[in-house]
Protein backbone atom coordinates (compact mmCIF):
# COMPACT_ATOMS: atom_id res chain seq x y z
CA UNK A 1 0.00 0.00 0.00
CA UNK A 2 2.40 2.20 1.38
CA UNK A 3 4.49 1.63 -2.36
CA UNK A 4 1.60 3.13 -3.71
CA UNK A 5 2.02 6.27 -2.44
CA UNK A 6 4.98 7.50 -3.72
CA UNK A 7 6.71 10.10 -5.11
CA UNK A 8 5.00 12.02 -3.16
CA UNK A 9 5.95 16.16 -3.44
CA UNK A 10 7.03 17.58 -0.16
CA UNK A 11 4.55 20.00 1.22
CA UNK A 12 5.99 23.91 1.74
CA UNK A 13 5.91 23.03 5.70
CA UNK A 14 8.44 19.74 4.94
CA UNK A 15 10.53 21.61 2.30
CA UNK A 16 11.00 24.34 4.97
CA UNK A 17 12.44 22.16 7.69
CA UNK A 18 14.31 20.45 4.91
CA UNK A 19 16.10 23.92 4.38
CA UNK A 20 17.04 24.65 7.54
CA UNK A 21 18.35 21.59 8.27
CA UNK A 22 22.19 21.96 9.20
CA UNK A 23 24.94 20.07 11.66
CA UNK A 24 24.99 23.18 14.10
CA UNK A 25 20.97 23.24 14.23
CA UNK A 26 19.64 20.03 12.79
CA UNK A 27 15.67 20.12 12.25
CA UNK A 28 15.28 16.71 14.14
CA UNK A 29 13.48 16.62 17.93
CA UNK A 30 13.63 13.68 20.73
CA UNK A 31 11.02 11.95 22.63
CA UNK A 32 12.58 9.56 25.53
CA UNK A 33 10.87 7.84 27.00
CA UNK A 34 11.58 5.83 30.67
CA UNK A 35 10.63 2.76 32.06
CA UNK A 36 10.07 0.80 34.87
CA UNK A 37 11.35 -2.63 34.31
CA UNK A 38 13.11 -4.65 31.45
CA UNK A 39 12.16 -4.26 27.55
CA UNK A 40 12.61 -7.12 24.92
CA UNK A 41 14.52 -6.88 22.27
CA UNK A 42 12.87 -8.85 19.77
CA UNK A 43 9.28 -7.69 20.48
CA UNK A 44 10.41 -3.95 20.15
CA UNK A 45 12.21 -5.07 17.11
CA UNK A 46 8.58 -6.36 15.74
CA UNK A 47 7.07 -3.52 16.78
CA UNK A 48 9.54 -1.06 14.94
CA UNK A 49 9.01 -2.73 11.78
CA UNK A 50 5.14 -2.86 12.49
CA UNK A 51 5.02 0.93 13.19
CA UNK A 52 7.44 1.90 9.96
CA UNK A 53 5.27 -0.04 7.88
CA UNK A 54 2.03 2.29 8.95
CA UNK A 55 3.99 5.48 9.27
CA UNK A 56 4.98 5.89 5.72
CA UNK A 57 6.55 9.03 5.96
CA UNK A 58 9.05 7.85 8.60
CA UNK A 59 10.48 4.75 6.00
CA UNK A 60 10.86 7.28 3.33
CA UNK A 61 13.83 9.26 1.85
CA UNK A 62 14.44 12.33 -0.03
CA UNK A 63 14.71 12.23 -3.77
CA UNK A 64 16.44 15.70 -3.96
CA UNK A 65 17.15 15.52 -7.84
CA UNK A 66 18.27 18.75 -8.84
CA UNK A 67 16.28 20.84 -11.24
CA UNK A 68 12.95 18.89 -9.79
CA UNK A 69 11.18 20.08 -6.65
CA UNK A 70 12.05 17.42 -3.45
CA UNK A 71 9.61 14.37 -3.20
CA UNK A 72 9.24 11.44 -0.98
CA UNK A 73 10.46 8.35 -2.04
CA UNK A 74 9.84 4.65 -0.83
CA UNK A 75 13.12 3.99 0.67
CA UNK A 76 14.82 1.41 -1.33
CA UNK A 77 16.73 -0.30 1.62
CA UNK A 78 15.79 0.13 5.47
CA UNK A 79 17.81 -1.05 8.27
CA UNK A 80 15.98 -1.24 11.27
CA UNK A 81 16.99 2.35 12.99
CA UNK A 82 17.27 0.63 16.32
CA UNK A 83 20.40 0.82 18.39
CA UNK A 84 20.25 -2.01 21.43
CA UNK A 85 22.37 -1.90 24.35
CA UNK A 86 22.28 -2.40 28.12
CA UNK A 87 21.80 0.41 30.39
CA UNK A 88 25.22 1.39 31.14
CA UNK A 89 26.48 2.06 27.61
CA UNK A 90 25.62 5.92 26.70
CA UNK A 91 23.34 6.90 23.80
CA UNK A 92 25.66 8.53 20.91
CA UNK A 93 23.00 10.80 20.70
CA UNK A 94 25.56 13.33 18.47
CA UNK A 95 25.35 10.73 15.45
CA UNK A 96 21.80 10.73 15.66
CA UNK A 97 20.87 14.70 15.66
CA UNK A 98 21.47 15.12 12.30
CA UNK A 99 19.66 13.17 9.65
CA UNK A 100 20.53 12.79 6.04
CA UNK A 101 17.25 12.12 4.31
CA UNK A 102 18.01 11.34 0.64
CA UNK A 103 20.02 8.32 2.71
CA UNK A 104 18.41 7.45 5.84
CA UNK A 105 14.80 7.31 6.77
CA UNK A 106 13.78 10.12 9.06
CA UNK A 107 13.81 8.53 12.95
CA UNK A 108 15.97 6.84 14.53
CA UNK A 109 15.78 4.93 17.97
CA UNK A 110 18.20 3.96 20.60
CA UNK A 111 17.46 1.35 23.65
CA UNK A 112 19.44 1.06 27.21
CA UNK A 113 17.79 -1.62 28.69
CA UNK A 114 18.39 -3.36 32.55
CA UNK A 115 16.21 -5.17 34.90
CA UNK A 116 15.02 -1.90 36.61
CA UNK A 117 15.16 0.35 34.46
CA UNK A 118 15.13 1.19 30.36
CA UNK A 119 15.19 4.27 27.90
CA UNK A 120 14.22 4.22 24.68
CA UNK A 121 15.04 7.36 23.00
CA UNK A 122 13.44 8.11 19.64
CA UNK A 123 14.85 11.18 17.29
CA UNK A 124 12.45 12.09 14.30
CA UNK A 125 13.14 14.87 11.70
CA UNK A 126 11.06 17.46 11.57
CA UNK A 127 10.45 16.78 7.55
CA UNK A 128 8.47 13.60 8.27
CA UNK A 129 6.19 14.68 11.30
CA UNK A 130 5.29 16.95 14.20
CA UNK A 131 5.12 16.03 17.87
CA UNK A 132 1.61 14.78 17.48
CA UNK A 133 2.86 12.65 14.79
CA UNK A 134 5.98 11.79 16.63
CA UNK A 135 3.42 10.92 19.55
CA UNK A 136 1.24 8.75 17.35
CA UNK A 137 4.13 6.77 16.40
CA UNK A 138 5.22 6.09 19.97
CA UNK A 139 1.54 5.01 20.80
CA UNK A 140 1.28 2.41 18.37
CA UNK A 141 4.79 1.38 19.20
CA UNK A 142 3.55 1.17 22.83
CA UNK A 143 0.77 -1.10 21.88
CA UNK A 144 2.13 -3.53 19.52
CA UNK A 145 5.00 -4.19 21.94
CA UNK A 146 2.47 -5.05 24.52
CA UNK A 147 0.98 -7.87 22.14
CA UNK A 148 4.38 -8.89 20.91
CA UNK A 149 5.32 -9.67 23.78
CA UNK A 150 1.90 -11.73 25.27
CA UNK A 151 2.40 -13.44 21.84
CA UNK A 152 -0.42 -12.13 20.01
CA UNK A 153 -0.60 -10.03 16.39
CA UNK A 154 0.97 -6.40 16.82
CA UNK A 155 -1.52 -4.72 14.87
CA UNK A 156 -4.69 -6.33 16.17
CA UNK A 157 -4.88 -3.64 18.97
CA UNK A 158 -3.98 -0.67 16.53
CA UNK A 159 -6.26 1.95 14.93
CA UNK A 160 -6.85 1.70 11.81
CA UNK A 161 -5.09 4.42 9.28
CA UNK A 162 -5.66 5.56 5.74
CA UNK A 163 -1.66 6.03 4.09
CA UNK A 164 -3.94 7.57 1.00
CA UNK A 165 -4.55 10.55 3.40
CA UNK A 166 -1.04 11.87 2.72
CA UNK A 167 -1.70 13.16 -0.19
CA UNK A 168 -4.07 15.22 1.24
CA UNK A 169 -1.86 16.49 4.57
CA UNK A 170 -0.71 20.12 3.04
CA UNK A 171 -4.57 20.97 2.42
CA UNK A 172 -5.11 21.45 6.17
CA UNK A 173 -8.96 20.18 5.41
CA UNK A 174 -9.69 23.51 3.09
CA UNK A 175 -10.67 21.53 0.29
CA UNK A 176 -13.53 19.93 1.94
CA UNK A 177 -14.82 22.53 3.91
CA UNK A 178 -15.69 24.24 0.52
CA UNK A 179 -12.64 26.82 0.97
CA UNK A 180 -12.54 29.36 -1.83
CA UNK A 181 -9.35 31.69 -1.94
CA UNK A 182 -10.29 35.66 -1.95
CA UNK A 183 -8.50 39.08 -2.03
CA UNK A 184 -8.66 39.69 1.79
CA UNK A 185 -6.58 35.90 2.03
CA UNK A 186 -4.06 36.80 0.19
CA UNK A 187 -4.04 40.77 1.68
CA UNK A 188 -3.65 38.75 4.95
CA UNK A 189 -0.86 36.46 3.91
CA UNK A 190 1.01 38.81 2.49
CA UNK A 191 1.05 41.29 5.70
CA UNK A 192 1.53 38.80 7.62
CA UNK A 193 4.73 37.65 5.85
CA UNK A 194 5.69 41.29 5.37
CA UNK A 195 5.63 41.58 8.86
CA UNK A 196 7.92 38.92 9.64
CA UNK A 197 10.39 39.47 7.43
CA UNK A 198 10.50 43.21 8.88
CA UNK A 199 10.59 41.90 12.36
CA UNK A 200 14.05 41.80 14.46
CA UNK A 201 12.90 40.05 17.31
CA UNK A 202 14.78 40.38 20.79
CA UNK A 203 17.51 37.64 21.47
CA UNK A 204 17.82 35.45 24.54
CA UNK A 205 20.66 37.10 26.81
CA UNK A 206 23.70 35.30 26.88
CA UNK A 207 25.41 36.10 30.20
CA UNK A 208 28.80 37.34 29.90
CA UNK A 209 29.99 35.32 33.08
CA UNK A 210 29.03 32.35 31.43
CA UNK A 211 30.26 31.92 28.12
CA UNK A 212 29.02 28.41 26.46
CA UNK A 213 31.63 26.25 26.52
CA UNK A 214 33.17 24.48 22.90
CA UNK A 215 30.84 22.28 21.35
CA UNK A 216 31.49 18.50 22.06
CA UNK A 217 30.39 15.31 20.84
CA UNK A 218 28.41 13.43 23.56
CA UNK A 219 25.56 11.68 24.96
CA UNK A 220 23.83 14.73 26.35
CA UNK A 221 20.45 14.59 24.70
CA UNK A 222 20.08 18.65 25.49
CA UNK A 223 17.62 19.85 27.26
CA UNK A 224 16.77 19.70 30.89
CA UNK A 225 12.90 19.37 32.53
CA UNK A 226 11.16 19.54 35.95
CA UNK A 227 8.05 18.33 36.86
CA UNK A 228 5.30 20.16 38.65
CA UNK A 229 4.16 18.63 41.44
CA UNK A 230 0.25 17.94 41.89
CA UNK A 231 -0.22 21.25 44.04
CA UNK A 232 1.99 23.47 41.90
CA UNK A 233 -0.67 22.07 39.02
CA UNK A 234 -3.58 22.71 40.99
CA UNK A 235 -2.80 26.41 41.85
CA UNK A 236 -2.07 27.16 38.09
CA UNK A 237 -4.76 26.14 37.05
CA UNK A 238 -6.64 28.24 39.60
CA UNK A 239 -4.74 31.39 38.95
CA UNK A 240 -5.53 30.87 35.22
CA UNK A 241 -9.38 30.62 36.05
CA UNK A 242 -9.70 33.45 38.26
CA UNK A 243 -7.97 35.58 35.00
CA UNK A 244 -10.74 33.93 32.97
CA UNK A 245 -7.95 33.06 30.91
CA UNK A 246 -6.82 29.01 30.09
CA UNK A 247 -3.76 27.65 31.49
CA UNK A 248 -1.55 27.82 27.83
CA UNK A 249 -2.84 31.88 27.96
CA UNK A 250 -0.99 31.95 31.16
CA UNK A 251 2.03 29.70 30.01
CA UNK A 252 2.45 32.37 27.39
CA UNK A 253 2.03 35.29 29.58
CA UNK A 254 4.44 33.94 32.09
CA UNK A 255 7.38 33.30 29.90
CA UNK A 256 7.09 36.47 28.46
CA UNK A 257 7.77 38.14 31.70
CA UNK A 258 10.05 35.44 32.37
CA UNK A 259 12.26 36.88 29.42
CA UNK A 260 11.87 40.22 30.06
CA UNK A 261 13.48 40.14 33.35
CA UNK A 262 15.62 37.54 31.97
CA UNK A 263 17.56 40.34 28.99
CA UNK A 264 16.96 43.29 32.07
CA UNK A 265 19.32 41.30 34.31
CA UNK A 266 21.35 40.58 31.86
CA UNK A 267 21.58 43.70 30.12
CA UNK A 268 20.68 41.79 27.13
CA UNK A 269 18.24 42.82 23.71
CA UNK A 270 15.38 45.38 24.97
CA UNK A 271 13.91 44.77 21.59
CA UNK A 272 10.09 43.41 20.63
CA UNK A 273 9.64 39.62 22.59
CA UNK A 274 8.01 37.15 20.02
CA UNK A 275 7.35 33.74 20.66
CA UNK A 276 6.45 30.88 18.26
CA UNK A 277 3.57 28.96 19.23
CA UNK A 278 3.14 25.85 17.44
CA UNK A 279 -0.82 25.20 16.43
CA UNK A 280 -1.86 22.15 15.24
CA UNK A 281 -4.55 22.70 12.40
CA UNK A 282 -5.26 18.96 12.36
CA UNK A 283 -9.69 18.55 11.82
CA UNK A 284 -11.87 15.61 12.14
CA UNK A 285 -11.32 14.24 9.28
CA UNK A 286 -7.42 13.84 10.01
CA UNK A 287 -7.70 11.40 12.70
CA UNK A 288 -6.84 8.27 10.74
CA UNK A 289 -3.79 10.40 9.38
CA UNK A 290 -0.11 8.48 9.20
CA UNK A 291 2.44 10.82 11.48
CA UNK A 292 3.36 13.66 9.27
CA UNK A 293 2.90 17.22 10.50
CA UNK A 294 -0.33 19.13 10.04
CA UNK A 295 0.71 22.34 11.85
CA UNK A 296 1.59 26.03 11.43
CA UNK A 297 2.80 28.97 13.73
CA UNK A 298 2.10 31.44 15.39
CA UNK A 299 3.99 34.85 16.28
CA UNK A 300 3.32 36.39 19.57
CA UNK A 301 4.86 39.50 20.19
CA UNK A 302 5.15 41.78 22.84
CA UNK A 303 7.57 44.83 24.08
CA UNK A 304 9.08 44.75 27.46
CA UNK A 305 6.97 47.51 28.39
CA UNK A 306 3.52 45.98 27.68
CA UNK A 307 4.92 42.88 29.85
CA UNK A 308 4.67 44.91 32.99
CA UNK A 309 0.81 45.00 33.09
CA UNK A 310 0.29 41.86 34.27
CA UNK A 311 -3.56 41.45 33.85
CA UNK A 312 -3.58 43.24 30.22
CA UNK A 313 -0.88 40.94 29.40
CA UNK A 314 -3.12 37.50 29.97
CA UNK A 315 -6.29 39.13 28.75
CA UNK A 316 -4.45 39.85 25.29
CA UNK A 317 -3.17 36.84 25.20
CA UNK A 318 -6.51 34.94 26.03
CA UNK A 319 -8.22 36.98 23.15
CA UNK A 320 -5.55 36.81 20.65
CA UNK A 321 -5.10 33.06 21.05
CA UNK A 322 -8.81 32.84 20.90
CA UNK A 323 -8.58 34.12 17.25
CA UNK A 324 -6.13 32.21 16.42
CA UNK A 325 -7.92 28.67 17.23
CA UNK A 326 -11.20 30.52 15.54
CA UNK A 327 -9.88 31.94 12.65
CA UNK A 328 -6.88 29.17 12.13
CA UNK A 329 -5.11 32.15 11.42
CA UNK A 330 -1.64 30.48 11.05
CA UNK A 331 -2.52 29.22 7.91
CA UNK A 332 -1.84 32.73 6.34
CA UNK A 333 2.01 31.47 7.55
CA UNK A 334 1.39 28.45 5.82
CA UNK A 335 -0.09 30.07 2.77
CA UNK A 336 3.10 32.33 2.36
CA UNK A 337 5.37 29.04 2.93
CA UNK A 338 3.40 27.87 -0.24
CA UNK A 339 3.54 30.95 -2.47
CA UNK A 340 7.67 30.97 -1.81
CA UNK A 341 8.01 27.33 -2.85
CA UNK A 342 7.07 28.43 -6.50
CA UNK A 343 10.88 30.29 -6.00
CA UNK A 344 12.80 27.58 -3.78
CA UNK A 345 15.77 29.47 -3.99
CA UNK A 346 14.01 32.05 -2.16
CA UNK A 347 13.51 29.82 1.13
CA UNK A 348 16.80 28.55 0.86
CA UNK A 349 18.31 32.04 1.32
CA UNK A 350 15.81 33.28 3.55
CA UNK A 351 16.71 30.62 6.33
CA UNK A 352 20.47 30.40 5.23
CA UNK A 353 20.92 33.73 6.01
CA UNK A 354 20.07 33.01 9.58
CA UNK A 355 17.42 35.47 9.78
CA UNK A 356 15.72 34.87 13.15
CA UNK A 357 11.45 34.95 13.19
CA UNK A 358 11.17 34.59 17.12
CA UNK A 359 13.10 35.00 20.45
CA UNK A 360 11.72 31.69 21.77
CA UNK A 361 9.60 28.41 20.89
CA UNK A 362 6.44 27.69 23.50
CA UNK A 363 4.81 24.60 22.62
CA UNK A 364 2.33 23.27 24.86
CA UNK A 365 1.37 19.75 23.52
CA UNK A 366 -1.31 19.26 26.20
CA UNK A 367 -2.39 15.03 27.78
CA UNK A 368 0.65 12.66 25.88
CA UNK A 369 -0.80 9.48 25.57
CA UNK A 370 -4.34 10.35 26.43
CA UNK A 371 -6.29 7.19 25.60
CA UNK A 372 -4.43 3.70 24.41
CA UNK A 373 -5.71 -0.28 24.28
CA UNK A 374 -3.59 -0.91 27.80
CA UNK A 375 -3.43 -1.77 31.77
CA UNK A 376 -2.48 1.28 33.55
CA UNK A 377 -0.52 1.98 36.98
CA UNK A 378 -1.86 5.06 38.72
CA UNK A 379 -2.37 6.46 35.13
CA UNK A 380 0.71 5.10 33.42
CA UNK A 381 0.90 3.06 30.45
CA UNK A 382 2.16 -0.46 31.09
CA UNK A 383 3.51 -2.20 27.99
CA UNK A 384 4.78 -5.90 27.81
CA UNK A 385 5.02 -5.49 31.61
CA UNK A 386 7.59 -2.19 31.62
CA UNK A 387 5.85 0.82 33.23
CA UNK A 388 6.19 3.95 30.98
CA UNK A 389 6.99 6.26 33.91
CA UNK A 390 8.00 9.24 32.33
CA UNK A 391 8.00 10.59 28.83
CA UNK A 392 9.75 14.13 27.59
CA UNK A 393 11.10 16.06 24.56
CA UNK A 394 11.51 19.29 23.40
CA UNK A 395 11.29 21.25 19.48
CA UNK A 396 14.68 21.65 17.51
CA UNK A 397 15.75 24.97 17.79
CA UNK A 398 17.78 27.38 15.32
CA UNK A 399 19.62 30.26 14.96
CA UNK A 400 18.58 33.36 17.03
CA UNK A 401 15.80 31.31 18.33
CA UNK A 402 18.04 30.56 21.27
CA UNK A 403 15.47 28.72 23.49
CA UNK A 404 12.60 26.29 23.26
CA UNK A 405 10.69 25.01 26.17
CA UNK A 406 7.37 21.98 25.54
CA UNK A 407 4.78 21.87 28.36
CA UNK A 408 3.34 18.12 28.33
CA UNK A 409 1.12 16.59 30.51
CA UNK A 410 1.55 12.46 31.39
CA UNK A 411 -0.56 10.20 34.25
CA UNK A 412 -0.21 12.96 37.28
CA UNK A 413 2.36 14.88 35.95
CA UNK A 414 3.36 17.74 34.19
CA UNK A 415 6.67 18.40 32.40
CA UNK A 416 8.29 21.38 31.53
CA UNK A 417 11.72 21.04 29.57
CA UNK A 418 13.68 23.69 27.38
CA UNK A 419 16.17 23.08 24.70
CA UNK A 420 19.00 25.85 24.30
CA UNK A 421 21.18 26.68 21.98
CA UNK A 422 24.73 25.39 23.23
CA UNK A 423 26.71 27.70 20.37
CA UNK A 424 24.93 30.83 22.40
CA UNK A 425 24.25 29.70 26.11
CA UNK A 426 25.86 27.85 28.82
CA UNK A 427 24.29 25.04 30.74
CA UNK A 428 24.31 26.61 34.10
CA UNK A 429 22.69 29.70 32.46
CA UNK A 430 19.61 27.52 30.51
CA UNK A 431 19.20 25.93 33.80
CA UNK A 432 18.74 29.25 35.52
CA UNK A 433 16.25 30.91 32.89
CA UNK A 434 13.99 27.32 33.57
CA UNK A 435 14.23 28.01 37.66
CA UNK A 436 13.10 31.50 37.00
CA UNK A 437 10.28 30.13 34.37
CA UNK A 438 9.34 27.83 36.96
CA UNK A 439 9.34 30.05 39.52
CA UNK A 440 6.69 32.36 38.44
CA UNK A 441 4.67 29.60 37.39
CA UNK A 442 4.64 27.85 40.66
CA UNK A 443 4.34 31.35 42.55
CA UNK A 444 1.51 31.98 45.25
CA UNK A 445 -0.72 34.75 44.07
Amino acid sequence: MASELFPLPLTPFEFYYWCDDRPDYPTTFPLELVFRGQLQREAMETAVRVCLDRHPLLAANLDATPGQFPRWVKAQVCPLPLDWAESRIPIDHAAGRTIDLTKDVGVRLWVRASAEQSRLVIQFHHACCDALGGLQFVADILVAYDSAVAGADPVAKLPALDPERLSMRGDYGLTEAGYRPNWRDTWMTADSWFRRLLSRPALVAAPREQPPPAPTAGADLGYIAHTLTEEERDRLQARASRSGAGVNDLLLAEFLVTLRDWNRKHSGDHRRLVVNVPVSLRSRSDQRLPATNVLGFWFLGRTPRKCDDAEGLVNGIRDEMEAVRKWRLPLYFMGGLGYACRFPRMIRWMLRSNRSFATAVLSNSGRALARLPLEHEHRKWISGGAVLERITGVPPIRPGTRVSVIVAKYAYDMYITLHWDALALAQPAAQELLAAYVQRLTRVT
